[in-house]
C-alpha cells in the first residue's frame, strides 16, 4: 500500500492516482492528523479519519472512519467532519463503534426482524423450516407491544410477562409456543450481532404440580368415539349439503373434517393440500419409491416432520374429494370468502362443536384415527407410520421398508369402519345448525 503525506487540495487529490502494482494509494492531511483520502486503483477516492480509541495507545490496532466520497462531499467539509471526530476522540469517544451502534440500531427493532419477508422470515426459509407461519404469528402476537424495541434492549421480563399474560387468559398452548419460539429467535440476534446476549437463554418453564399435570392430561384431547364421530361427520355432511344448495356457509371447512376423520392428517397439511398436485391417481400414481396405488402425496415441503408422507386412497377418501366443488383456488378446502388457505379456525372448530354437539378439536381427529387403527388391529409401527409419525433414529438409520401394503390394508380398515358406523347410524341431518368463521361468514 502506497501511502504520501503532505496537505490535502483538491488539485492533489484530482490527479491521485494508485499505481498499478498497488492495491491502493493512501493520501495523509498534515493539517488534522488522521485525515486523508484513500484512493483505489479504479479511480474511487474515498475521505477517511484514521484514530485510535481513547487510552488504547499504540497498543491499540488503529480504526478508519469513511467519511465521504469525492468529489460528493468537498475537502473542506470532509476536513471540518475530521476535526470534529477528532475532538470526541479526545473526549474517550469511539466514532467508527457509535456508528456501526447506529446501523444495528437501525435495523434492529423487532417489527423489522420480524416483519413479512424480513430477515428473520428469510433465515426461517433458508433452513426449511416447515412452521414458518406459527413461529412468526407467535412472535408478532405475543411481543406486539414491543414491536418498535431495540431488540438489544428487549429484557427477559418483557418476554416472560408476554408469556405470563396468555397463560392468565387460558392460552397455554399460545404461552408454550412464544417460550420456545423467542428463545430460538432471540438466539439467532446474538448469532447476528444485533444482541450481546439471549435474554431466554437458561429460562426453564416452572415445574408442573400435580394439579397442573393432571389438568394436563386432561386437556390434551381425546380420540373421539364412535356416536361422536357420527355425530361430527353428520354435522359435516349436513354442512356441505347445504353449501351445495348455495347458501354462504363453511362448506370446504366441513370436507377438511371428513377427511382428517379418514386419513388423521394434521391442520397445516390439510390447508394446504391441492386436488392436481397431491391427490394422485391414474398414471400420476406411478412411483418408484415402493408406492404402487393411488394415493395423497404430502411432499416434505408442507409435511410438520420435514419427510414425504404418502396416505393411500380408499374408496370413501375419494368420495370426500369428488364432493369438494372446484374453483379458481388450486387448494382442495379454499377459503369460501378469499380462494387462499383457511383462516379462523378456533371459530371454525367452535362452530363445528355446536352444529355436532360434541366437544372436539381438530387435533381429536387425527387421534381418533390413531386410536381406530389400534382398536381395529394395526400393528403399532405399521399405525405411526400410517399417520405420519417418524421412526425413532435408530431404526429409522436401518429400517427403509416403507410397508405400504400393510398401510393400505391400515386405512382400509378405518374407512370400512367408519362407512358402517354412518350406514349404521339414523341421518339427522337437516336438524344441524349452520357453521361459520372468519373465513366463511355469511355474506347477508
Amino acid at each position: 500500500m502506497a501511502k504520501e503525506r503532505a496537505p490535502l487540495t483538491k488539485i492533489r487529490i484530482e490527479k491521485a492516482k494508485a499505481p498499478p502494482d498497488a492495491d491502493q494509494l493512501m493520501l495523509w492531511d498534515t493539517t488534522v492528523s488522521g485525515f486523508g483520502v484513500r484512493c483505489l486503483p479504479g479511480g474511487s477516492k474515498t475521505f477517511v479519519y484514521r484514530y485510535r480509541p481513547h487510552g488504547g495507545g499504540r497498543t491499540v490496532n488503529p480504526r478508519l472512519l469513511k467519511l465521504g466520497s469525492f468529489p460528493s462531499i468537498s475537502l473542506d467539509d470532509a476536513r471540518a467532519a475530521a476535526r470534529i471526530h477528532a475532538g470526541n476522540v479526545a473526549k474517550g469517544k469511539d466514532p467508527a463503534r457509535q456508528r456501526a451502534e447506529e446501523r444495528r440500531r437501525d435495523r434492529a427493532t423487532l417489527g423489522k426482524l420480524l416483519a413479512e419477508d424480513g430477515p428473520y422470515e428469510l433465515h426461517l426459509k433458508e433452513r426449511g423450516l416447515v412452521n414458518i407461519k406459527t413461529a412468526l404469528s407467535s412472535l408478532r402476537r405475543g411481543l406486539k407491544a414491543h414491536m418498535a424495541t431495540d431488540v438489544a434492549a428487549l429484557s427477559r421480563n418483557d418476554i416472560v410477562t408476554a408469556i405470563a399474560e396468555l397463560t392468565k387468559i387460558g392460552k397455554r398452548g399460545a404461552a408454550a409456543d412464544l417460550r420456545k419460539f423467542s428463545r430460538t429467535f432471540c438466539e439467532w440476534t446474538v448469532e447476528q450481532g444485533l444482541a450481546k446476549f439471549n435474554p431466554m437463554a437458561g429460562l426453564r418453564a416452572p415445574s408442573r404440580t400435580r394439579h397442573q399435570r393432571l389438568q394436563d392430561a386432561e386437556d390434551k384431547g381425546k380420540a373421539l368415539t364412535d356416536a361422536e364421530l357420527v355425530a361430527v361427520w353428520r354435522a359435516a355432511q349436513a354442512v356441505q349439503d347445504r353449501a351445495a344448495r348455495g347458501e354462504p356457509i363453511a362448506g370446504t371447512f366441513a370436507g377438511l373434517v371428513q377427511l382428517a376423520l379418514l386419513t388423521g392428517m394434521r391442520r397445516g397439511e390439510l390447508s394446504q393440500l391441492q386436488r392436481e398436485r397431491h391427490v394422485l391417481t391414474g398414471e400420476r400414481a406411478i412411483d418408484n419409491r415402493g408406492v404402487d396405488g393411488e394415493r395423497i402425496h404430502l411432499p416434505k415441503t408442507i409435511t410438520k416432520t420435514t419427510a414425504d408422507h404418502d396416505i393411500p386412497l380408499t374408496p370413501l377418501m375419494r368420495a370426500v374429494i369428488a364432493a369438494q366443488p372446484r374453483g379458481a383456488s388450486p387448494l382442495l378446502f379454499p377459503s369460501r370468502i378469499t380462494g387462499g388457505a383457511l383462516r379462523g379456525w378456533t371459530k371454525l372448530v367452535a362452530a363445528l362443536k355446536d352444529a355436532s354437539g360434541v366437544d372436539v378439536g381438530l387435533h381429536d381427529l387425527r387421534r381418533t384415527v390413531r386410536t381406530l387403527m389400534s382398536r381395529l388391529d394395526v400393528a403399532e409401527d405399521i399405525a405411526e407410520l400410517a399417520i405420519g409419525h417418524q421412526r425413532a433414529d435408530l431404526i429409522a438409520r436401518y429400517n427403509k421398508d416403507r410397508a405400504w401394503q400393510a398401510r393400505v390394508e391400515a386405512f382400509e380398515k378405518v374407512s370400512a369402519h367408519v362407512g358402517a358406523l354412518l350406514a349404521e347410524a339414523p341421518d339427522d341431518r337437516d336438524n344441524v345448525i349452520a357453521i361459520h368463521g372468519r373465513d366463511q361468514r355469511p355474506t347477508g
